[in-house]
């Protein structure tokens, strides 16, 4: 069996990936495509992430992600990476005819940032698939910034837009390529772009089952998933974060915190206004980032007159 692993970026159409691939499991099955989420109550793949952080003697460093999982120590963690190899095992013994095992994780990306951690993934999965291709979907960084601000303040942050272009309006999609291109090789890392003119057809699920040599017939398409929050959406979850904590003492969302936004929106919400960058604004970050989007572009797409 051959492996295709979808890795992120997050917030470039992860959650729809993911959310498609749910949907169409027995789909899948039927053209010899094994998708088994150790987690299928999470949309993202995390046990690729742990495996390689644990291998390594890493941990998980963000707290939500920690009580989602219910990892209070590393021993947490280790007992998790165990029960996860015990279930790989089970699905590719009564799996053994398929032909493509996939799988997808934005955490991938997000925490494996050392080429130890890469090269252990990459270890792992060898040790069960015949050969192994990673594929990353790059979205320009000016499209980036809103939805990360979108996706932070969703997690209970409080700081202005502007405070956040501050600190992240530098994203260096080359740091991240680069490395693992060293530890991949380039037949096995497929390097896509979040770019209309750039995808099969223009569209992120047919692109993205090409690349996975899938036939989308017959398939479902997910209704859209984890979409931007509007400018007034944000205003009012700002003020609430201020005096409630988004996530519970189990990891899992607040119910005192999703009832206060249900009331809240009923009453005080009013239109839905699309968070947009100012001309200049959207200049300053192509700016920071034209330097590492030339070189993947030289790298990857050197048909293409700019990376995005």
């Amino acid at each position: 069996m051959h492996a295709l692993i979808h890795i992120g970026i997050p917030k470039s159409g992860t959650s729809t990936i993911q959310a498609f691939l749910a949907a169409n499991r027995a789909a899948l099955g039927a053209q010899g495509v094994v998708h088994a989420p150790f987690n299928p109550r999470f949309g993202s793949q995390f046990e690729f992430a742990v495996t390689a952080l644990q291998a390594t003697g890493a941990t998980i460093r963000p707290l939500l992600e920690r009580r989602r999982l219910g990892f209070r120590t590393q021993e947490d963690q280790a007992r998790y990476v165990t029960a996860y190899h015990e279930f790989l095992g089970r699905t590719l013994r009564a799996t053994s005819g398929a032909r493509l095992f996939l799988g997808s994780s934005e955490h991938i990306y997000a925490w494996l940032t050392t080429p130890e951690t890469i090269a252990a993934l990459d270890h792992h999965l060898h040790e069960h698939f015949e050969s192994v291709r990673y594929l990353v979907y790059l979205r320009a960084q000016d499209e980036l910034i809103t939805s990360t601000y979108s996706e932070a303040i969703r997690r209970g942050a409080t700081h202005d837009f502007k405070t956040h272009m501050a600190r992240h309006r530098r994203i260096n999609h080359w740091r991240k390529i680069r490395m693992w291109s060293q530890i991949v090789t380039r037949g096995r890392l497929q390097v896509r772009l979040m770019q209309r003119d750039a995808l099969i057809e223009g569209d992120l699920l047919h692109d993205f089952c090409t690349q996975a040599g899938v036939s989308v017939d017959g398939l479902q398409r997910p209704a859209p998933h984890n979409t931007a929050l509007s400018v007034e959406e944000i205003a009012l979850r700002r003020n609430l974060n201020r005096v409630l904590p988004v996530q519970g003492r189990d990891g899992g969302p607040s119910r005192l915190y999703q009832t206060a936004l249900q009331l809240a929106t009923r009453a005080f919400l009013r239109g839905h206004s699309k968070l947009r960058l100012p001309d200049d604004m959207r200049e300053i970050i192509r700016a920071a980032n034209a330097d590492g989007n030339e070189k993947i572009r030289l790298r990857f797409f050197k048909d293409r007159a700019q990376l995005f």
